[in-house]
């Protein structure tokens, strides 16, 4: 091998290694940013305890991380449950992998393509008008009850105790 054939396969070596190391390390919105984001969570009564996919996480108010489609349940006793899928948005820094697909595929498994875009919830949760009977029952006795089979109606009296 004369000396400018080793040059150029030398040369060759380099700019494949370069092109190697570039594309091994675009990755740049898993590097940069990460997809999650702390979001305050509130609810109106507070107190509620707060579920991230299923993993209780804490009580009203309470900041979390939370990632872009994450399901966020609020629960309270005597309220009717309520639930909150985080919205997103393109992550602007994954645009930096260029034509790296062994970026565009690290950032889509760990989530980074996507971020969330909210950093404040506020929940207002209702009373359930299940259990608001439930506590009828139990704080009163029933002193009446008068069924009209004709006209298919259940009259019930309930006294409640003090």
């Amino acid at each position: 091998m004369n000396l400018i054939t080793y040059y150029i396969v030398r040369k060759k070596l380099s700019i494949i290694a370069m092109a190697m190391a570039l594309m091994l390390t675009t990755s740049c919105a898993s590097i940069i940013s990460t997809s999650k984001r702390k979001v305050l969570f509130e609810t109106d009564p507070p107190g509620a305890k707060v579920f991230v996919n299923g993993m209780e996480k804490g009580i009203t108010p309470v900041q979390l991380k939370v990632k872009a489609e994450d399901r966020i349940d609020f629960k309270l006793d005597n309220y009717k449950e309520k639930v909150v899928v985080m919205d997103s948005k393109f992550n602007l820094v994954s645009i930096l992998n260029g034509f790296s697909i062994i970026g565009w595929g690290f950032d889509a498994l760990t989530g980074s393509l996507k971020r969330v875009d909210t950093k404040y919830v506020k929940v207002t949760l209702e009373n359930s008008k299940k259990t608001a009977f439930m506590n009828f029952m139990k704080n009163g006795n029933i002193t009446k009850v008068n069924v009209d089979e004709k006209n298919k109606v259940i009259e019930t009296i309930i006294v409640l105790n003090e």
